[in-house]
């Protein structure tokens, strides 16, 4: 097997096929995801060469992948980027966004959090229901902006790129100034007393969200009962209801009836 060898622009180039598959399954253990270009860039070899990398350690099933790259089969750290988040249990997350939509009143005004399966609730809201939508999501805003079915309240502030979210101390002004009848909360991953999520700007939002809303429903795919995201958002009885999908395990499901209202999506 080829060492590795230091270029004159310190670049590590690797020569040898199963050497190179082995340094991008290491740096997948250790951020969740990899990006075709950056691997291209760092390894020194073409991405047309990381392309067919990445599809033989897919074909092994060691890796899953996405547009740019690839990700860990079970799922996308906290904190990847919005996009490629988005890919991930995709089919279960719009069996998800379906079955919110029973929250949602004709005439209501509701908050839509940003995350991947909230915005897919935000491309399902049916026409003709007179919604108010409130927002700090660029993704949702720019799937809603065109709409003439539905009122549009889009909150500025500070946008963090990796969740495509405004935040800060204006985002929360004029969180609070507000009221809603339903807030769609997302989250990066769930505890046992509670959902998390990777920012503390974002969990300050997600909370002066739910401290205007008179329910909150919190929409998860089953992955996120995987995932480990470090800052608290709420514990789970300030939920009235959480969906989820039904890859959910028994365990976790006792788990959740217990502290919750539960639904399951069937994906």
């Amino acid at each position: 097997m080829t060492a590795p060898q230091h270029t004159g622009d310190q670049k590590l180039r690797y020569d040898s096929a199963p050497q190179r598959r082995e340094e991008i399954l290491r740096r997948m253990r250790n951020a969740g995801y990899v990006s075709a270009p950056e691997l291209s860039a760092e390894l020194a070899v073409s991405e047309r060469t990381v392309r067919r990398d990445l599809q033989k350690l897919a074909d092994l099933g060691l890796v899953e992948l996405v547009y740019g790259g690839a990700l860990a089969p079970a799922g996308v750290r906290p904190g990847s980027p919005f996009g490629t988040r988005s890919e991930v249990q995709s089919r279960q997350k719009r069996a998800i966004a379906s079955q919110a939509l029973r929250f949602v009143e004709d005439g209501a005004t509701i908050g839509i959090d940003s995350g991947t399966t909230t915005l897919e609730m935000a491309r399902l809201l049916p026409a003709g229901s007179g919604v108010t939508v409130v927002t700090h999501s660029l993704p949702t805003m720019a799937a809603l902006g065109e709409r003439d079915d539905l009122t549009l309240i889009g909150l500025g502030g500070l946008l963090h790129p990796s969740t495509q979210t405004f935040t800060g101390p204006d985002t929360i002004a004029a969180i609070s100034r507000l009221r809603v009848h339903t807030f769609f909360l997302a989250a990066s991953g769930l505890g046992r007393d509670g959902a998390y999520c990777s920012s503390p700007l974002d969990a300050e939002a997600k909370q002066a969200f739910i401290d205007i809303a008179e329910r909150v429903v919190l929409l998860t795919d089953s992955s996120k009962l995987r995932q480990i995201a470090p800052v608290p958002i709420c514990d789970y009885g300030r939920l009235d209801a959480l969906i989820t999908d039904d890859a959910i395990t028994d365990v976790d499901r006792s788990h959740l009836t217990s502290r919750t209202r539960l639904l399951i999506a069937a994906s």
